[in-house]
């Protein structure tokens, strides 16, 4: 794929650091001369004991998920995620940003005491508004993030639109805080992700399983890059 320009890689899962040979994968994408950035997804509770060698792998930052400072409903809290965060910014990992996925009743009133601990700690906090899947579920916990980026808007001390997907960041002082959500304008349309699943097929959509090309080759990466196209 790097010689169709893909400059910037990231690894997810599942869990990516329950692989013993994580360190190796990290190491041969870093070895191809022109990927720029390796970046990956994970719970964050591994993190912590395998911070340094992904570091000297060569992974250059990490998104960790995280759906709240303390709560007894949800699984993913900062109790569980401190310490790798942590130890990543420590060994030079960044930035580092913590996924915090809304959800009405949950955690929304935790969203401004998330910003204040990302201040104190040092990552950027990524606000995830829930997409829809045909899960019955989302329609109970669904939190459209139009309040929250108006608040934002009042506060900010400066505001840059990504490139990637048009998603906004605030910066309030030090802390940033970005916002994914699919009714922003952009979400899919400014999308240029391609998608490699762990057997081996290429996904142009992360919502869509209808349109799976088995890999064969460069011709089979830009057949996926031509059938791609919104979710919403």
């Amino acid at each position: 794929m790097s010689l169709l320009g893909v400059k910037y890689v990231k690894i997810t899962g599942g869990e990516p650091l329950l692989r013993n040979d994580i360190s190796e994968i990290i190491q041969k994408i870093r070895s191809i001369p022109s990927i720029e950035e390796i970046s990956m997804t994970s719970n964050g509770l591994l993190l912590e004991s395998k911070a340094h060698l992904l570091k000297q792998a060569g992974l250059d930052r990490i998104n960790v998920g995280c759906d709240a400072l303390y709560s007894s409903k949800l699984p993913k809290s900062m109790d569980f995620v401190l310490p790798g965060i942590v130890a990543a910014l420590r060994e030079g990992i960044t930035p580092v940003k913590v996924n915090m996925v809304v959800l009405k009743g949950l955690n929304e009133s935790q969203i401004f005491p998330m910003i204040q601990h990302a201040k104190q700690v040092g990552f950027i906090l990524q606000l995830i508004e829930l997409i829809p899947n045909g899960d019955p579920m989302f329609d109970r916990y669904h939190m459209p993030l139009d309040s929250i980026e108006k608040e934002l808007e009042a506060l900010a001390d400066k505001i840059i639109v990504r490139k990637m997907q048009s998603r906004k960041q605030f910066f309030l002082g030090n802390a940033v805080i970005e916002l994914v959500g699919p009714g922003m304008e952009g979400f899919c349309s400014a999308c240029t992700k391609i998608r490699i699943t762990s057997d081996g097929k290429i996904k142009p959509c992360l919502m869509r399983n209808d349109n799976l090309i088995e890999y064969h080759g460069i011709a089979s990466i830009l057949e996926a890059i031509a059938i791609k196209k919104p979710y919403r």
